[in-house]
């Protein structure tokens, strides 16, 4: 399921990243590559603060579709 999807609090492993490659390129300069945990920090309107690698990231809700939980 996409990271969107996930519950406030919860942390997932990321399966994968998926579209263009400049989307994945972009997704995993941040942090966002498979086998990596994630936490759902807080989500409003589509848009997801995630804890990864010690950092908070924020994302939109269309980059947020691309991370794969």
């Amino acid at each position: 399921m996409p990271v969107s999807m996930g519950k406030i609090g919860e942390t997932y492993t990321i399966k994968c990243v998926t579209g263009s490659g400049e989307v994945r390129s972009h997704l995993e300069a941040m942090g966002f590559t498979p086998g990596t945990e994630v936490r759902v920090i807080s989500q409003l309107n589509g848009d997801v603060i995630l804890g990864v690698k010690d950092s908070r990231v924020a994302v939109n809700e269309e980059q947020a579709r691309h991370i794969m939980v």
